[in-house]
């Protein structure tokens, strides 16, 4: 048994089969660690963060259209976009189609005593990020108010905004439903802080990222401005001191579509070409947005220009599978993609999703290899790990010793090591739209975090590593080949693949099971053994297992069994049994629009208890999304509690049975039995 000699001589370096990577022979590692280039996606790179990328935009397009011709370059003929209407009446599963927004002019002026501009305050052509996205068209003059937070009505007490520009530190769409809706504000300006990481509002210079509420009853503008200017502003009012302000901007929603580049390499195997990896990015976001997300859309164009120079130079042979590669706006794009194009979405069998991929050292990123969630087990999460970590291990060599085979350096990037994380499923982008249960797609996620400059004007391209960006490329494009490529033959490797991280990831969960208790801690491990299970039987979304394979896996198991020894007593299931609404397919993230809220009312929602619940290693809306994706029609209630329990820490099992009932009352879920 493979499992013995795997347990005695197991060290994360160890390679995994003959080659120096698992499933991918040598020379085809050396093909990609030749041909991949960081400059080569840097430029691309560039040239999108000079576009101020909102969904359905004029510059969307342009990146868009920009993809499509490099692509058609690199040899791809059926380069194409695909387009789906977005007006805000249409629907996508659960995301309700957001109207495209456009903005021609917007500038924000300080006005001295006798109404003159005397100071610009925010200027659209010079930096577009200082307007919030969904603004519309208005030219007021009014004073400026001091509403705090703004987010709460005690912030308004005593104070007449009526007319008035109100300024905030809370993001503009929260002000816009008390300021505007309720109090009759004229607009915002709001100093919304960077997102909360060891660096939240350590730079006053930043300017970050606003958006209005797209379905807004009260459209508004709102300008963004840094959190030093918003200080000055904020100390002058305090002493009394008027400040008169004019807002001037034409912009606005309109109807349009969301706007997908995409083209494949075609299968080569006539029973395998009908099944699809795909490449996943999304290319939405206000200029800059150099890191997020243009070096995801770069990378990948890279990647395809890469797979396509190597096939057609016959380095590398053509792909068993189709290879699809898919630039959409970030989330509401792949929803509209997989809920409007249902044959496809059939015949995708893995994804791998690239979200900020190129952070230099200024970032003060790191880099992570994301694992799907884990109410979907698979292999190809310990294919990716492998591939990071035959990476890291490279990496590491060569900033060391200055010698590695494989160091993917580029030629005008860093030489540090990669040191990249392997972890279990974040949620924040479209990952997390494949993987839910209204598809099943597992997804390979590889993304930075943190960012100290993410959704700022500093996210620029100066920033961004090439040598990230090759080694970035490598991990998608070597999982990809894999992937497309694998079939019975490789059932061995497999089995050994998951056997090894099968091991570390049981270590991990004693670990964990020895902080709960003896109840909560049986009910850890039992998860993992099940979870393990799992991770061989999906081999089978991908090919039929040889019976050596099977064998080795169910004796693998046993031992595992004995390993971990697991209390198998445990109480009776109980409660309703849920499966999903296959006529409304999608996760609760929607962009712009809450499912729940919508067909529920807001105070209903604010008292799910599981949405804002604290738990272990997850929050809300990781115990909100599994809880989604364990509905699987066999599950009971106590079941799917069970299983939140073991994925993110213990929770009270009312809080589960509440936001499954709700869930149903909203027609995510249907009663099974």
């Amino acid at each position: 048994m493979r499992f013995a000699t795997a347990l005695l001589g197991l060290t994360l370096s160890a390679p995994l089969v003959a080659g120096a990577l698992p499933l991918l022979p040598d020379s085809q590692v050396t093909a990609l660690a030749s041909e991949l280039s960081g400059e080569s996606a840097k430029r691309n790179l560039e040239s999108f963060s000079r576009l101020h990328r909102m969904r359905g935009s004029r510059d969307f397009r342009r990146a868009a259209d920009q993809v499509v011709s490099e692509l058609k370059r690199y040899g791809y003929t059926d380069a194409h976009i695909e387009q789906f209407p977005a007006d805000g009446t249409i629907f996508y599963g659960t995301q309700r189609s957001r109207p495209a927004w456009d903005a021609d002019f917007a500038e924000l002026w300080e006005l001295d005593g006798s109404g003159n501009p005397a100071a610009r305050l925010a200027s659209w052509e010079a930096a577009p990020i200082t307007l919030a996205e969904d603004s519309a068209t208005a030219d007021v003059m009014a004073d400026l108010i001091d509403a705090g937070d703004g987010s709460s009505e005690s912030d308004y007490t005593g104070k007449d905004v009526k007319g008035k520009i109100v300024l905030a530190a809370s993001q503009a769409g929260a002000v816009q439903r008390l300021a505007v809706e309720k109090f009759g504000a004229a607009g915002i300006v709001s100093y919304a802080a960077n997102q909360r990481t060891a660096w939240w509002k350590q730079d006053e210079t930043l300017v970050r990222w606003g958006h209005l509420e797209t379905f807004s009853s009260s459209p508004t503008f709102a300008f963004m401005i840094s959190l030093g200017d918003a200080r000055a502003l904020r100390t002058r009012l305090a002493k009394g001191e008027s400040i008169r302000l004019h807002a001037m901007v034409k912009a606005g929603q309109h109807p349009g579509s969301y706007d997908i580049a995409t083209a494949t390499i075609p299968g080569s195997d006539l029973q395998l070409r009908d099944e699809e990896i795909v490449y996943s990015c999304h290319l939405d976001h206000p200029r800059p947005g150099a890191n997020d997300n243009a070096s995801g859309c770069a990378t990948i164009l890279e990647v395809a220009r890469t797979l396509r120079k190597l096939i057609d130079e016959k380095r590398i042979p053509p792909p068993r599978r189709t290879i699809r590669f898919v630039w959409p706006p970030e989330i509401e794009g792949t929803m509209a993609l997989l809920n409007g194009k249902p044959e496809l979405a059939s015949r995708i069998k893995a994804a791998i999703h690239l979200d900020m991929v190129g952070g230099g050292p200024e970032t003060k990123t790191i880099f992570h290899v994301t694992r799907g969630p884990a109410s979907l087990p698979s292999f190809a999460y310990d294919i990716a790990a492998a591939i990071g970590a035959f990476v890291d291990e490279q990496s590491s060599q060569y900033a060391m010793t200055g010698t590695a085979k494989w160091p993917l350096v580029a030629p005008e990037g860093g030489r540090d090591a990669l040191r990249a994380a392997m972890v279990p499923l974040t949620l924040g982008s479209d990952h997390e739209v494949y993987s839910a249960s209204s598809w099943g797609i597992p997804a390979i996620y590889l993304n930075d975090w943190p960012d100290r400059f993410i959704h700022t004007n500093a996210d620029t391209a100066a920033k961004i590593d090439p040598t990230k960006l090759k080694r970035a490329g490598f991990i998608a494009a070597a999982s990809g080949l894999v992937l497309a490529n694998t079939t019975a033959a490789d059932a061995a490797a497999i089995v050994s693949l998951i056997e090894e991280a099968a091991l570390r990831r049981a270590a991990e969960a004693r670990a964990q099971s020895r902080d709960l208790s003896a109840a909560e801690g049986s009910n850890r491990l039992r998860f993992q053994l099940a979870y393990e299970a799992q991770m061989f039987e999906s081999m089978g979304r991908f090919f039929t297992p040889t019976p050596a394979a099977r064998s080795e896996a169910a004796e693998f198991m046993m031992t595992l069994r004995a390993l971990l020894r697991a209390q198998s007593a445990q109480a009776p299931p109980s409660g309703l049994v849920y499966r999903r609404n296959a006529a409304i397919r999608g996760s609760l993230d929607a962009f712009g629009y809450d499912y729940l809220e919508a067909h529920l009312g807001g105070e209903r929602v604010g008292k799910l208890a599981l949405l804002t619940f604290e738990g272990l290693r997850g929050e809300g809306g990781d115990y909100a999304y599994e809880a989604l994706n364990l509905a699987n029609g066999s599950r009971t209630t106590s079941e799917i509690g069970d299983a939140l329990s073991a994925i993110y820490g213990p929770i009270p099992q009312e809080g589960v049975d509440r936001f499954l009932a709700a869930a149903a009352e909203a027609g995510l879920l249907a009663k099974a039995r």
